[in-house]
C-alpha cells in the first residue's frame, strides 16, 4: 500500500504552481498562484492537508478493520 499523495492546489483554478513572496516562508506568508493570482496561506495548506491526512487514515483503518 502506498502513501496517500497531497499536493498544493489552488482552491480557484485547480493549479498548481505558486510563488511565495520570500525565501523561506512561514505559516502566514502568502502564496500567490501563478495561473489566477488567488492568494493562500501556509497555515490554511497545512490544515487542509492534516485534515486530508486524517480522512486518509481513517479510511485506511476502516479499510483493515471491514471482514474478508
Amino acid at each position: 500500500m502506498s502513501p496517500p499523495r497531497f499536493s498544493l492546489t489552488c482552491p480557484q483554478c485547480g493549479g498548481t504552481k505558486f510563488k511565495a513572496m520570500s525565501a523561506k516562508p512561514g505559516p502566514d506568508d502568502p502564496l500567490i498562484c501563478s495561473g489566477c493570482g488567488t492568494s493562500i496561506t501556509l497555515g490554511a495548506v497545512k490544515e487542509r492537508i492534516e485534515r486530508e491526512t486524517c480522512a486518509a487514515v481513517e479510511e485506511r483503518m476502516r479499510d483493515q478493520l471491514k471482514p474478508h
